[in-house]
């Protein structure tokens, strides 16, 4: 997660995929123009090929709508690209970019909210309270400021594709100057797992965001972390009851 660069924006994502002759699902189109200008982009640059590899590994047997979406990465090979993402509600729009010209090389939009699992924040804080899972504590300090009743949305991913894009993700938001916190403990947590798909669940309280992973089954809590310095706002990975 990184601050946009100052050409990314939802002005700048509107634009790009109005212009397009690419072919997009409606969706798209539709999800960034219902979003305000101003709504958060995160950005984060890969090579086109490591990304496609993540999310066939991650993704395409769960949303087989997504393989039109990683063919064009793939024929980049390893030219760097930005990933431009912009959540609304339940959905999440995930735009990729050339990273040298900006020009569009693909989007898609998906919504998490089908077949996911809930969690409530009550459960959730005794679960990390009864824990000594690595960054158990840095998620309970986010987590107990919200109230009890709220729902989390708990969703599967591949363990060692998922520690090897945080560890990309999230040590470039170090470097932009996010306070990134327990993050080895949560990769080298989940890097034993390899391909398995434990659940994960994030819970943002104020500048700070937890997320959780649990065990296969999700029976307990396997590593959490935090990033702080985010902009204040509802978490899109949480419910009301």
């Amino acid at each position: 997660m990184t601050s946009a660069p100052p050409d990314v924006s939802v002005t700048r994502l509107r634009a790009v995929t109005n212009e397009t002759t690419v072919e997009l699902p409606d969706r798209v189109v539709e999800i960034l123009a219902a979003v305000g200008p101003d709504t958060n982009v995160f950005v984060s640059d890969v090579s086109a090929r490591s990304f496609a590899a993540v999310i066939r590994r991650t993704y395409s047997k769960q949303e087989p709508n997504l393989v039109p979406f990683i063919d064009p990465l793939e024929a980049l090979g390893d030219d760097l690209v930005l990933i431009c993402q912009v959540e609304h509600g339940d959905e999440l729009v995930t735009v990729v970019l050339r990273a040298t010209d900006r020009t569009l090389v693909a989007a898609t939009a998906i919504d998490r909210s089908v077949g996911i699992v809930h969690i409530t924040v009550q459960e959730l804080c005794a679960r990390l309270r009864a824990s000594d899972a690595p960054g158990a504590e840095l998620a309970l300090e986010v987590a107990s400021q919200c109230p009890a009743e709220v729902r989390l949305r708990v969703f599967e991913q591949g363990a060692l594709s998922t520690a090897r894009t945080f560890l990309t993700k999230y040590t470039i938001a170090a470097e932009n100057g996010f306070d990134v916190r327990g993050l080895d403990g949560f990769a080298g947590a989940l890097v034993p797992l390899g391909d398995e798909q434990p659940g994960f669940c994030t819970v943002q309280a104020d500048a700070a965001v937890a997320i959780t992973a649990f065990t296969p089954g999700r029976t307990d809590v396997l590593a959490a972390m935090s990033v702080g310095g985010l902009l204040p706002q509802t978490g899109t990975t949480e419910e009301n009851g």
